[in-house]
């Protein structure tokens, strides 16, 4: 079985004949609701097959991927009251690395749920990316995709 992350995939599946299970759905700024699909590898390649123009606007998006490319140190944050492993941010680093300590803004490894910290933290909310960065957190926390955004989003 495959992940997908996507959103308003349930007539999509219907009308192409997936056998998909739907393990989360829940609202974000991911154009609205946001799901975590498990698909076979054999309708993951059908659905990968359907040419963009044939995609039909009312079968939602989806987007799925085998990990980043983000080499961030790791450490431990605190998301929606649970520690998680992730990636100290950019800025982060860079105020790290200040010699003096009143260029140095130190802030809390702490937010809320899991795409406020990808958006503050690593500067990033288009779907894709956040599919890549949640996919590697999925691995590197020992949980699967829907687990993920079930403990640290809602």
């Amino acid at each position: 079985m495959i992940e997908i992350l996507g959103g308003n995939l349930d007539v999509a599946f219907k009308e192409l004949n997936i056998d998909a299970i739907k393990t989360y759905e829940g609202n974000t700024h991911l154009n609205s609701s946001t799901q975590v699909w498990e698909v076979s590898d054999r309708d993951f390649e059908r659905l990968c097959n359907i040419d963009e123009d044939d995609w039909e606007d009312e079968w939602g998006w989806w987007r799925s991927s085998v990990g980043s490319n983000i080499r961030n140190p790791l450490t431990i944050f605190k998301i929606k009251g649970q520690e998680l492993i992730a990636w100290d941010g950019d800025n982060r680093i860079e105020e790290d690395k200040a010699e003096d300590e009143d260029d140095k803004y130190l802030f809390e490894r702490e937010y809320c749920n899991l795409l406020d910290y990808l958006c503050d933290e690593i500067g990033t909310s288009q779907p894709r990316n956040v599919c890549a960065l949640t996919v590697d957190l999925a691995k590197i926390n020992n949980m699967k995709l829907s687990e993920l955004f079930i403990k640290y989003q809602d």
